[in-house]
């Protein structure tokens, strides 16, 4: 063969390698680069300062589209924000990219509920639990669905299986608490509601329904 055309192949092999390479390498940095921005995403989230959250989201997207996280993270933060219809987009994405994941039926179906459209809440809260029976925070949050549509025994079944998993959830009492009043067991409402008070004292919705349930047993002294 002609010296200079096996120079040229020669030369051709090397150029080929090095645009693979280089290709490889920046996919590689690409996901590093998404992965950094999607740290720094959940921090801010963290902070509360979910609009600088998303926009760091947007980033790690943009870079990975495969990023199932920062969907379902940015999702959580326009729930927060009080923008359920585009935290659903984002989650459906997720629940697409990974089927089986259980966070993403959960933050959905709190989206739902947000809407007031609790049979979808709970369909995706029932998806949640069948991929993960051990998730406590699914429990409270179907059986505030359940207490939303009036089935106030139903939500106590599930805030009872959420305390037997996770007996410091304090939104688990505080849930049961008002259910139980609902159904006008202020006694058991109480207890629930000292309880709830005991493990998050920030929980301030949880003194005036304690309250109330005093004053329907008629210890107004105790209301206070």
């Amino acid at each position: 063969m002609n010296p200079i055309r096996k120079l040229a192949i020669f030369f051709s092999a090397v150029c080929l390698s090095f645009l693979t390479l280089s290709c490889s390498v920046s996919v590689e940095l690409g996901v590093n680069d998404a992965e950094e921005r999607y740290n720094s995403g959940n921090d801010l989230r963290k902070q509360g300062r979910l609009e600088e959250a998303i926009a760091k989201y947007d980033e790690a997207i943009r870079l990975n589209p495969q990023k199932v996280d920062a969907y379902n993270n940015r999702g959580a933060a326009y729930q927060e924000l009080g923008q359920h219809q585009r935290a659903i987009q984002d989650l459906d994405e997720a629940i697409r990219l990974v089927p089986e994941f259980a966070e993403a039926y959960l933050n959905r179906g709190g989206a739902y509920a947000s809407l007031g459209e609790f049979q979808l809440a709970i369909a995706d809260l029932d998806e949640a639990i069948r991929l993960n029976p051990q998730f406590a925070l699914v429990y409270v949050n179907r059986g505030g669905a359940y207490a939303d549509l009036g089935q106030f025994a139903r939500a106590i079944e599930d805030f009872d299986e959420a305390i037997r998993l996770d007996p410091q959830e304090a939104k688990a009492y505080y849930n049961r608490g008002n259910a139980y009043g609902k159904l006008g067991q202020h006694e058991r409402a109480i207890q629930d509601l000292d309880e709830a008070i005991r493990l998050d004292p920030q929980v301030a919705k949880a003194f005036s329904n304690r309250a109330f349930a005093y004053g329907s047993l008629g210890q107004f002294e105790r209301k206070v």
